[in-house]
């Protein structure tokens, strides 16, 4: 989970790839161009140098906005989202063997083209050792702060997103009628990063028939921290349902008391993450949860046992490794836990106090679930690394996964 201050600062260097771009018509390009609650609006084709294309398809989803609470402030209610989808060198869509496919979900205040903008899919995939990965990618619009939920309140215009709908209902039969996938679980994978990885592990724990693969990079985990409800509480009012940074006013979240916003943030914080998830619990001791949406709850009731040996886990933050007899780090194998030279802590008052979630929060996370899993029999790969919550770790995670999950695995994890 990124702060999302932070990332709309964040000026990445654009990955432009040599193509060959052109418009097509929807239906010149696609056989069922509209369908399953989505209009096809227009294709963008660009074809890359290694024969491989990335394709743009412009659409509206009936899951993309809702009236919800009142009348509306934006009319239409018919957002414009986009779906970027990379086509293998030599993809045909008449091939007897389906393609396998992988979701890959943004993190936020991102979008549908960051794996594309802030690295180079193209590139990742067609140097990943043994180039284990020949299906299609779908890189599907999540929001810039949907985190990947099927909104239970509204934002301040009274309107909100249905993104799990959108995503599991529309989005994936969409994709199977217009392209020649695997159309089952065991043919389609999904991943994410930061609240993408917190999506990958909401959606798998909920759609277990869907996917048979997935990977979280740096991912949220635990919504009782008290950093991660405040950077969710943070991004409701800086973005909420926003798509793009030129949607603010209506699309953010507050509570009101009259024309006023509720000056308690702990309530405005509540209501925001209530808005999102539904209506929270509160434990003995006095925390809030939301567990039907809080993948640190959802994996002690074996939510992810479907997914054994299928299941790639991988955070940074680790303050230091082990070093071997000669002083070199020893780089984690993927199956061990992580040591103690990390210094995970979901305790300390560094990381219980902190104002929002940074990789060192979410690495200590990512090390209790890993336990769990562990304690509970299901096979994943596990990886911890000194790497920052940045592109300079995310690219490595994803060639790791791709190795591990439909290849094999590479002895050594990076150290990202």
């Amino acid at each position: 989970m990124r702060r999302l201050a932070a990332v709309l600062l964040f000026a990445a260097a654009l990955v432009a790839p040599a193509t060959t771009a052109y418009a097509e018509t929807c239906s010149t390009t696609l056989p069922q161009p509209s369908g399953h609650g989505i209009t096809c609006l227009r294709v963008e084709r660009h074809l890359q140098n290694d024969g491989s294309e990335l394709r743009d398809v412009v659409m509206t989803s009936t899951a993309i906005f809702q009236a919800a609470g009142g009348t509306p402030a934006i009319d239409p209610l018919a957002h414009e989202i986009s779906v970027r989808v990379y086509l293998p060198p030599g993809y045909d869509p008449a091939r007897s063997t389906r393609y396998r496919s992988l979701y890959l979900i943004n993190g936020g205040g991102d979008n549908y083209d960051e794996w594309t903008t802030k690295t180079d899919l193209v590139s990742l995939i067609r140097n990943t050792p043994g180039r284990p990965y020949d299906g299609i990618v779908v890189m599907p619009t999540g929001g810039m702060t949907g985190w990947y939920s099927d909104w239970a309140g509204r934002t301040d215009g009274y309107f909100a997103p249905k993104w799990e709908t959108y995503h599991i209902s529309q989005l994936i039969p969409w994709i199977d009628a217009n392209f020649n996938t695997i159309a089952n679980r065991s043919g389609r994978g999904l991943a994410g990063l930061s609240m993408g990885g917190f999506g990958t592990l909401k959606y798998a724990a909920a759609h277990p028939d869907v996917f048979s693969v997935i990977g979280a990079f740096s991912p949220g985990i635990d919504l009782r921290g008290k950093p991660a409800q405040r950077t969710i509480s943070d991004s409701m009012w800086q973005a909420g349902a926003a798509i793009t940074l030129l949607d603010l006013g209506p699309y953010r979240v507050n509570k009101y008391d009259g024309a006023l916003p509720v000056l308690d943030q702990q309530q405005q914080l509540v209501y925001r993450l209530d808005t999102l998830f539904g209506p929270h619990t509160t434990s003995a001791s006095g925390d809030l949860d939301w567990p039907a949406a809080n993948p640190a709850v959802l994996v002690t009731q074996g939510k992810y046992a479907p997914f054994s040996g299928k299941l790639g886990l991988y955070a940074g933050g680790c303050r230091s490794l082990p070093r071997d007899s000669s002083g070199q780090y020893i780089l984690g194998d993927g199956h061990g836990p992580a040591p103690a030279e990390c210094a995970y802590s979901t305790t300390s008052p560094a990381n219980t106090e902190a104002l929002s979630v940074n990789e060192a929060i979410l690495g200590s996370y990512a090390s209790v679930f890993d336990q769990t899993l562990t304690g509970l029999g299901v096979g994943h790969r596990y990886c911890y690394g000194t790497g920052g919550h940045d592109w300079n770790s995310w690219p490595a995670m994803l060639v790791d996964f791709l190795q591990y999950a439909y290849g094999t695995a590479p002895p050594r994890c990076p150290n990202a």
